[in-house]
């Protein structure tokens, strides 16, 4: 079968779960934005900046050390059992060390980040963290073995339950809970946020049960010959992915202590924070992408590489083109139809004075998709250290990025600060790239694909039409001769590259 058709298939059935499971959380967002006051949903979006922080610590890099590593021993199961057990043995060690702290200072962590009456829900997050990184690498033997079909039909099971938890605790449980006495006990006003957090840790404690086979299979073991290099492997991984969740999230930490208290006149700093969490939600359309094709593209990069397909290079470069490709009509669709998509999405319309960041946010992240696909070099080269060095600067863009423009541009400064770290990264990881794993990028088309999107989409941001049915049937008509354009000039050029083949 055609390499790129099966990455394709695969990405396609992991983007099932992933945009089907982001499109149900999603489903949450109008409701979150209804029932809470910005400030309270500011308080969700700061809680889960940190979670995705702590997800980072407690799988340790692991996940693409155990790719790695079973790569490398191929036809052997026992080696690969033996690096099954070592990977689960370290992460099971290390997240239960971390949920123990957490547990304990759960009262004292609350405190300091001025949410006291919130111990509790330190104490929920910590076991979310938990369950979250025990089952991490069994997912990673489902993605490495080839088995997606499983992997969605799990993690859609969870995200469903999660939130039918949200919508019976925050709509239906306020009007019935007098039916009886134990709906009264299960209902607490003042629980509030704490709510999306319990039908969270409901949601997840299924997924054990549902990848008991795997779990089972699990022997605890710390053979330091085959733990030492994987450490070794996955620490700069680890780094990688601080400096990631850095570039990806503190804004959402920093925001607050940050943004001047009269910068928006008719919001805190606390209520701007929800704001802007609220309408980074919508860059979840670039974010399912990258998402789905991590997930089916880390064991094809691996699996090729390690089969030594001398044609590896030029297939990585063709995923980089259809990748990039299909990133900036995302871009566009999203960019140009925004008001339409928040309008639909967020109900509040105290909500919508920040969707003009969005656009910035989506080419940031197209970016980090880009970045995605060019670092593939150090982690087959094993010189994963490089990613650590390239994370670092990235992490010091968005940190200066943040502390400087916050001030001055509002929320608008972190998406700035974004775009900046992503375009730095991109740049240092493709110029080692080609000094130490050359793979022959054809950066042109897609440039002009870029550059003619973004010129659509200023256009439009300055198109002032008074009707507003007019104005949505004109944006999605643009979106759609864009991608129609796009279609034909790839299909055109896939053909003459066949006819050159055959000639």
């Amino acid at each position: 079968m055609n390499p790129l058709k099966k990455l394709a298939g695969q990405t396609a059935l992991y983007g099932v779960s992933t945009i089907l499971g982001r499109v149900l959380t999603y489903a949450l967002v109008p409701l979150h934005t209804f029932i809470f006051e910005e400030e309270s949903y500011g308080v969700i979006t700061e809680l889960y900046a940190y979670v995705a922080f702590f997800n980072i610590l407690y799988t340790f890099g692991m996940e693409t050390a155990y790719f790695r590593f079973t790569a490398r021993v191929q036809g052997d199961k026992k080696e690969k059992q033996q690096v099954y057990w070592a990977v689960c043995t370290t992460v099971f060690l290390i997240s239960t060390v971390s949920s123990l702290i957490l547990l304990f200072y759960a009262d004292n962590i609350a405190t300091s980040l001025g949410y006291a009456d919130l111990g509790y829900v330190i104490r929920w997050i910590a076991i979310i963290l938990w369950i979250d990184a025990v089952v991490a690498v069994p997912y990673a033997r489902l993605r490495q073995e080839n088995r997606p079909l499983q992997f969605t039909v799990t993690k859609l099971a969870a995200i469903f339950l999660q939130v039918a938890l949200n919508m019976f605790f925050l709509l239906l449980l306020p009007k019935i809970h007098t039916a009886t006495t134990w709906l009264d006990a299960l209902y607490n006003l003042d629980l509030g946020v704490g709510y999306v957090f319990l039908a969270n840790l409901i949601g997840n404690a299924i997924i054990p049960f549902m990848l008991w086979k795997y779990i089972l299979q699990i022997r605890f073991r710390l053979d330091a010959a085959v733990l030492r290099p994987m450490l070794i492997y996955a620490f700069p991984i680890f780094i990688m992915g601080i400096g990631g969740m850095i570039n990806e999230n503190i804004e959402k930490i920093l925001l607050n202590d940050l943004l001047p208290a009269d910068f928006y006149p008719d919001k805190t700093p606390q209520q701007a924070l929800g704001t802007y969490g609220a309408c980074f939600k919508l860059s979840i359309f670039m974010t399912l992408a990258i998402q789905a094709f991590r997930y089916a593209g880390e064991p094809f990069f691996f699996s090729r590489a390690e089969d030594e397909d001398k044609q590896a290079p030029r297939l990585f470069a063709q995923v980089m083109h259809y990748f990039t490709i299909f990133s900036i009509l995302i871009l566009l669709g999203v960019s140009v139809n925004i008001d339409l998509l928040g309008q639909l999405l967020i109900r509040d319309s105290d909500y919508w004075d920040a969707l003009y960041i969005v656009p910035f946010l989506l080419f940031a992240k197209l970016l980090y998709g880009v970045y995605i696909n060019l670092s593939i070099w150090f982690k087959l080269t094993d010189k994963t250290y490089f990613g650590t060095i390239t994370s670092i600067i990235g992490a010091v863009v968005t940190l200066a990025g943040n502390f400087l423009l916050i001030p001055v541009l509002g929320y608008l400064g972190s998406a700035v600060a974004s775009i900046a770290c992503f375009s730095v990264m991109c740049l240092v990881c493709y110029y080692y790239g080609k000094k130490y794993y050359p793979i022959p990028y054809n950066f042109t088309p897609s440039f002009w694909y870029l550059l003619t999107a973004l010129l659509i989409i200023y256009g439009t941001f300055k198109l002032e039409l008074s009707d507003t049915l007019v104005k949505n049937i004109v944006n999605i008509g643009i979106t759609l001769v864009f991608a129609t354009v796009v279609f034909l000039i790839e299909r055109s050029q896939l053909q003459q590259q066949r006819k050159n083949v055959h000639n």
